[in-house]
């Protein structure tokens, strides 16, 4: 979480952390508990085992379930349990799991459980095999062995141990019993008395078991026991062991030992001191969420599971390697900001509350905040001199001056020249002077630190803006300061500043933290951009990025440290990545740690290489194991196998139908630990050889064709190793019956025979069928002519009087041209237009327009000779083209006889119409020698013939052109 501050929110900080500082309490894990919501239905377990394949088995007060890393599969009466209270839980040498319940043995063959005829009727605690696959059974009258035949079958029980005897335990050839109080040790058939000789007081001794280190533990339910190995006495080790209502020990790789207790558990560890064991409590003080611990084991991941009486199962997250700290555990405030150790061993926790101060020992020693001489509640910054003595700054802005003993010194604020909201980071350079990261800019101490009091100048840093926000300051072994800004990286040696920017290399300006260590200098964006690594040659930098597709859990990077090996921390918004040379690993809330969205520079390492997470959530510290944890590939499985209409064995090896050609495969990677950082990977041979992968836990199947197939699944875990041995599930799909062979062959042969008639019978068709096309070529040909006789009439002729129109004129005056230049033979040019024609429109309407353009059109196809050409040229305007006679009387005589046409009226309907027209005449070549001199003489003409009144016509003149030039200019 990035940091943000007021005034305001400084001051409630405050006010709570006075209300609600509190001792450090203890130390937390954390835990996931599994109960009804994840089909885990009883609450009351007695038993925990894990099977050679990965299955986790829990046996409880009411059923036996098999947990595959993401249900409980439950197993009752249904699958063969005659009883579902069970007891205990082990496996052959051959794989198959044993059961012992309230009232008999089962064992489990294939998805079912068989009762076992052991004999005798009645309670049976407990259930084991020694190395050479010998069973034995405690029972209620005393402890029974079967001995195995060639087939490995168990049909004769003989009872080895009777009595009232408990708490079962095999070594080697070793059975390890109670009875009478005792603790007896039998090898064969013969049975000794160990306890009593060995110093062992007479107790009702629940749970045996010997560690790693060959030590045999006792437990009752008020005594915990020890006999040392090599030793002949046996130590009592109850001091600081609760007592327990159900005793069980589990005895881990490690030689380290689980008590189970009515608060919990107990972890001893005899690896450092064999005469006095250390002691761990994991208890409701420590995290866990319920009281009473009954079964506890460590699985071959190194996953802690607790059965709890009441509670259900518990797992540890995480392998104990983080603990964590929170407000209720004694820190001021949940959100953690800085730590930092002293060298009095003494660890200093900012937070939104104040600063708290722990003890060696772990104690709460002081929290210091506003209202106890601290400028302000919220602690961004801690730092220590050489001297020993400790600043820390806060928000609003100070500077807080402590001894080496933990005595409030100073406190430096505005009046000493620190101008800001708040203080990000604090370093001391080589002078002993004091610089100040602050959210308003960079701030030195004038004198060393040596003096009590005081001042504080703003640092202007050339090619930074005056008020830069400035994250942190440090200082490396040669002394060089180096400063992160929103603006760029700041290195300063003493003599010369230097900013690098994106310029240079870096992917943005606004960075947030760096870290500097064993010959490498990492920086951090404030945006989501990754980390970068960067090399100086002199000036110039060389820039390598590492962003989540390198490895980094999120590009979102709050703080940077190295510890003492040279690892690589890194705090982002998705938990620590560490980078351990080239591989990485992850850790995150399923690995323990109290939150996943990490704080700005809330994180410190400290002398011992422990890491310090401070999150909004609290605080937490991660301390590596003293043992190496498995780093093996995930073993995976196959968990359910979901047909169209019911569901699959991973044993059965279906066959489809074609219908129901679909399947629901889910599938599950043992390893509980990293369970949300499980990938997989899967194909589909006889489909798809290649791999898929995803982080899903299934993968569905539709619509599959006919084929035989062969599913595969692997895992990779935390560790990134994938499983060398696929899961598999084998099966096939029927093609559908029209694809089946014989069918397929019917079908050919049918067509065969078809094709031969079909044969015969198209030669006749083709004949036929070309008859019948030379037909219709005949008949399409004519359809075409006609067709295309229409159309050119629709282009070249007008609709309503069907003259030609002007498209064709203009074709024929073309024509006509050419042809009366190359003969030298002139024609004449009429333009008539319908005198008082839109009078006719407007008065009698447009049938009786198109009425008198009709009889026009057919009066001047009548006036003239058919030889000459007659068309429309749109609304009541038409042309001539005379081509015989061209002197002037001729065509004076053709002029007259069109106007007297007209004298008559154009009929309509029961009477006649008045109409007259007016003519324009041009002559080819007197009167132009192109289209368009001939019409526009022509047009001349005919406004000569309008101007004298119409009903008239008249011939072009060069003095009509003049005259009509004047009247233009006239009216303009």
């Amino acid at each position: 979480m990035r940091s943000i501050c007021s005034l305001g929110a400084a001051i409630v900080c405050a006010f709570v952390a006075l209300l609600f500082a509190t001792p450090l309490a203890a130390q937390q894990y954390t835990f996931r508990q599994y109960g009804p919501s994840d089909g885990l239905t009883n609450l009351g377990v007695n038993c925990l085992f894990q099977d050679h394949t990965g299955y986790l088995w829990v046996g409880t007060d009411n059923g036996l379930f098999r947990y595959d890393g993401t249900t409980f599969q439950p197993f009752g009466h249904a699958e063969g349990l005659e009883d579902t209270e069970i007891r205990s839980l082990a496996e052959s040498p051959d794989g198959n799991l044993w059961v012992a319940t309230q009232n008999g043995v089962a064992r489990r063959a294939g998805g079912r459980f068989i009762p076992v005829d052991a004999g005798v009727r009645g309670l049976f605690l407990a259930v084991a095999f020694d190395p050479r696959g010998n069973i034995y059974l405690e029972h209620s009258t005393g402890i029974l062995r079967g001995i195995p035949d060639r087939s490995g079958s168990y049909h004769r029980f003989t009872m080895v141990a009777p009595g009232s005897v408990g708490g079962m335990f095999i070594q080697g050839s070793n059975v390890w019993f109670r009875r009478e109080g005792e603790l007896w040790r039998l090898n064969g058939d013969q049975a000794e008395r160990i306890g009593s000789p060995a110093g062992l007081p007479s107790d009702r001794w629940g749970s045996i078991t010997l560690d790693t280190l060959g030590n045999l533990w006792v437990r009752s339910a008020t005594r915990l026991s020890e006999l040392p190995y090599s030793q002949t006495r046996f130590v009592d080790r109850s001091g600081g062991v609760p007592n327990a209502m159900v005793t069980r020990l589990f005895a881990d790789a490690h030689g380290r030992l689980y008590v189970s207790t009515n608060s919990g558990l107990v972890l001893l560890d005899s690896s450092k001191n064999p005469n006095e064991p250390s002691r761990t409590y994991i208890d409701p003080q420590h995290g866990l969420p319920a009281d009473v611990a009954g079964s506890v084991f460590v699985d071959r991941g190194e996953s802690l599971w607790i059965g709890m009486r009441g509670g259900g199962l518990v797992r540890r997250l995480g392998h104990g390697e983080w603990v964590s700290w929170k407000k209720a555990d004694g820190l001021s405030n949940d959100s953690v900001w800085s730590m930092l150790h002293d060298g009095n061993g003494r660890l200093w926790v900012g937070t939104n509350g104040g600063l708290d101060v722990f003890g060696p020992d772990g104690k709460l020693v002081r929290t210091w905040n506003s209202h106890s001489g601290l400028t302000g509640d919220s602690v961004y910054a801690i730092a220590a001199a050489p001297s020993g003595q400790i600043f820390a700054g806060t928000a609003p802005i100070g500077v807080n001056r402590f001894s080496s003993e933990g005595s409030l010194l100073r406190s430096y604020g505005p009046s000493t020249g620190l101008v800001s909201e708040q203080v990000n980071g604090l370093a001391v350079d080589h002078q002993n002077r004091l610089w100040v990261a602050a959210a308003g800019g960079c701030f030195r101490s004038r004198t060393s630190i040596d003096a009590l009091d005081l001042k504080f100048d703003r640092v202007d840093i050339p090619g930074l803006p005056p008020h830069a926000y400035v994250y942190e300051a440090r200082v490396d072994e040669s002394g060089v300061i180096w400063i992160v800004t929103s603006s760029g990286l700041v290195r300063f040696d003493g003599k010369q500043w230097r900013v690098f920017t994106k310029a240079d290399g870096l992917k943005a300006d606004d960075l947030v933290a760096l870290t500097i260590g064993h010959g490498q200098f990492w920086i951090a964006y404030r945006d989501a951009l990754g980390i970068s690594r960067l090399e100086f040659q002199g000036d110039q930098i060389q820039v390598t990025s590492v962003t989540q597709e390198d490895g980094l859990s999120s590009d979102l990077i709050y703080a940077l440290a190295f510890d003492h090996t040279g690892h690589l921390w890194i705090s982002t918004d998705n938990g620590v990545s560490v980078l351990e040379g080239s591989r990485w690993r992850h850790y995150g809330m399923e690995d323990g740690l109290i939150w996943d969205d990490g704080n700005d520079h809330a994180l410190s390492i400290d002398s011992d290489d422990a890491v310090w997470i401070g999150t909004s959530r609290g605080l937490s510290r991660y301390a590596a194991l003293p043992f190496a944890l498995p780093d093996a590939p995930s073993a995976v499985v196959l968990t359910r196998i979901q047909g169209a209409s019911q569901e699959y064995q991973i044993a059965d090896r279906p066959v489809l139908s074609h219908t129901q050609n679909s399947l629901l495969i889910q599938f599950s990677g043992l390893n509980y630990s990293s369970a949300t950082r499980t990938r997989y990977r899967y194909r589909l041979l006889g489909s798809k050889n290649d791999w898929g992968e995803t982080r899903e836990k299934s993968v569905h199947f539709d619509g599959l064709p006919g084929g035989d197939y062969v599913f595969e699944v692997i895992a990779a875990g935390a560790n990134g190793l994938w499983s060398s041995v696929p899961a598999r599930f084998a099966f096939s799909v029927k093609p559908p019956w029209w694809l089946t062979w014989w069918f397929i062959s019917a079908c050919v042969l049918v067509a065969l025979m078809l094709a031969s008639a079909l044969w015969r019978f198209r030669v006749r068709a083709l004949v036929a069928q070309k008859e019948h096309l030379e037909q219709q070529v005949i008949e399409r040909t004519a359809e075409l002519l006609e067709s295309h006789r229409q159309l050119e009439e629709i282009a070249y002729y007008d609709v309503l009087t069907s003259l030609p129109n002007r498209r064709m004129f203009t074709e024929q005056v073309r024509s006509r041209l050419a042809i009366s230049r190359r003969h030298r033979t002139p024609f004449a040019f009429l333009l008539i237009d319908l005198d008082s024609f839109k009078h006719t429109n407007d008065s009698f309407g447009h049938d009786a327009g198109d009425a008198v353009l009709v009889e026009s059109g057919r009066l001047l196809r009548a006036a003239v000779r058919e030889s000459d050409f007659i068309a429309r040229l749109g609304g009541d305007e038409y042309a001539i083209l005379l081509f015989s006679p061209t002197d002037p009387a001729g065509i004076e005589a053709v002029c007259q006889r069109i106007v007297a046409s007209f004298f008559a009226g154009i009929p309509l309907n029961a009477s006649t119409l008045k109409a007259s027209c007016s003519i324009g005449v041009s002559v080819y070549p007197a009167d132009g020698d192109t289209q368009e001199q001939l019409y526009k003489s022509a047009d001349i003409a005919l406004y000569e013939a309008k101007r004298r009144g119409g009903n008239t016509w008249s011939r072009y003149s060069a003095r009509l052109s003049e005259a009509r030039s004047v009247l233009e200019k006239n009216d303009i």
